[in-house]
């Protein structure tokens, strides 16, 4: 399954990918002053200082930033959207002449969305999930054809029948596809050789507190403690069943250790209510409270 995230990079170098590669430093002024003009309405106060590899984790309410000076980056579960031409006044502001660079992963939904503004103007966008295309603008990037063309199918868990309006790729294998083409990384394993450590990427966590709050700034925040690492799969008990030892029920033996992407949209349980989602600046800039 692929991670859940968002995240909107400002970019005015010509290799962002490589400067993140170095391994940059985060200016915390700069970045309290980004996130100022991202939330115009509210107070957005410093938590933590972390990296890019705790963003899958964050809360709905949690907001990650950094400014490394010609790179910056905003990320959150809270600045999602399928409609990235919507949103276009709105992340081009934000740093006037900048090239913009969108990724949203929402294995929930099935969706996977990204896109590209150059010069104000929005220049690619798709978002979908397996069945349903929700954009699709401009010409695609060459680095998008082996998808299109069938050379990365579609991997469905055993025993889900493939629906023939499905695409023929995962659309979040391509929006992970064109983060690594722009910015040398992806969230969802397998990473690739070359690729960088989304542990060097160090971004400072807010949360965004109402109008009058008081506000911390990045400058005063600690590092979050090392968490610490997850059981392996040799350290379960044999007796675990499948689907509680965090294997697909009904997956073979050799999809254990295989990336799988879920084909089929998760449903909800009978009877349960979802959980209120937080509001991002994208909700507040149309003036609506929906959670975009």
């Amino acid at each position: 399954m692929f991670a859940h995230t968002t995240t909107l990079w400002f970019v005015a170098c010509p290799d962002p990918a490589e400067q993140l590669r170095r391994g940059s430093v985060a200016d915390p002024d700069r970045t309290d002053d980004l996130m100022r003009r991202a939330y115009v309405d509210d107070v957005p106060s410093a938590t933590a200082v972390t990296n890019l590899s705790t963003l899958a984790d964050a809360d709905d309410d949690e907001v990650y930033a950094a400014h490394f000076g010609d790179v910056a980056v905003l990320a959150g579960r809270s600045l999602a959207t399928v409609t990235p031409d919507e949103i276009t006044t709105f992340v081009t502001g934000l740093e006037p002449g900048w090239t913009v660079l969108l990724l949203s992963l929402d294995p929930t939904s099935n969706t996977g969305v990204f896109a590209r503004w150059e010069d104000g103007r929005l220049q690619r966008a798709f978002a979908a999930s397996p069945d349903t295309i929700h954009s699709d603008h401009g010409v695609p990037f060459p680095f998008e054809s082996p998808f299109w063309a069938g050379e990365r199918p579609l991997q469905y868990l055993p025993g889900a029948e493939a629906d023939p309006l499905d695409l023929p790729f995962h659309p979040a294998e391509l929006a992970e596809e064109a983060n690594r083409q722009w910015l040398g990384f992806r969230f969802t394993p397998p990473t690739a050789d070359g690729d960088t450590e989304l542990t060097r990427i160090q971004v400072f966590s807010y949360r965004i507190l109402s109008e009058g709050a008081e506000a911390t700034p990045a400058s005063q925040v600690k590092p979050l403690p090392t968490p610490v690492p997850a059981p392996s799969a040799a350290d379960e008990p044999a007796d675990v069943p499948a689907e509680l030892a965090g294997v697909p029920a009904g997956a073979s033996a050799e999809l254990t250790d295989a990336e799988v992407t879920m084909p089929l949209a998760v449903s909800t349980p009978p009877g349960s209510d979802p959980e209120p989602k937080a509001p991002g600046p994208i909700s507040r800039y149309f003036g609506f409270r929906g959670r975009l």
